[in-house]
């Protein structure tokens, strides 16, 4: 299965009690067994290979909702207080280093991705994510799922309207009015920019 940080973290960083951090968060197995949407999305690239095979990517997305979710979501929140800490990542979370902001975000935005990950079509009963990513004729279906980890959506995006994506944006919606996750600063605008393309009814 994959993993995040699959390619390392290099060694870009401003304390030794960051990479320190990373190292045992990585290398726990609970975390690993939790195999987090949230973190695979931007930072391992073993699921970048995986989203190439629908196979592949289905057994990924098993994996990563047949979890405990109390379990995996208790964790996810302990570990975004924790990178935090002045000693651990507070130094680098300030300067902006990049792969600790996604480990940030990775960690809060895990409930909603968990959510929204796990959403099935209800036509085909396959996962919502995999038909979004392997959709060849709407190549941007994908875009909506880097919401809640604070990237906005690019003003060429064109979903398809399915009943997937209002019900993907729904797990969206709630997870905005939450001030604390990157999402809230973007859901409006995003919903906005669906709403040209899909009309009110989204």
């Amino acid at each position: 299965l994959p993993r995040a940080f699959d390619a390392g973290y290099g060694n870009n960083f401003t304390t030794s009690s960051c990479p320190a951090f990373f190292k045992d968060f990585l290398s726990d197995d609970t975390f690993n067994e939790c195999v987090p949407l949230s973190l695979l999305l931007q930072t391992s690239t073993s699921f970048f290979t995986v989203q190439r095979s629908p196979v592949k990517l289905a057994q990924t997305l098993g994996a990563s909702c047949g979890v405990n979710f109390d379990t995996c979501s208790t964790l996810m929140a302990s570990l975004a207080r924790q990178i935090q800490s002045p000693n651990n990542c507070a130094a680098d979370l300030q300067n902006q280093n990049p792969m600790v902001v996604q480990a940030y975000t990775g960690f809060v935005a895990y409930q909603s991705l968990y959510h929204a990950g796990c959403l099935l079509n209800d036509d085909t009963g396959s996962y919502c994510f995999s038909d979004a990513v392997t959709n060849a004729t709407s190549p941007t279906d994908s875009y909506v799922y880097y919401l809640p980890l604070g990237v906005s959506l690019p003003g060429t995006t064109s979903p398809s309207c399915s009943s997937c994506l209002q019900n993907t944006m729904s797990v969206f919606a709630s997870a905005a009015t939450n001030r604390s996750q990157p999402i809230s600063k973007l859901y409006t605008t995003a919903a906005a920019m669906i709403d040209l393309t899909c009309g009110g009814q989204f």
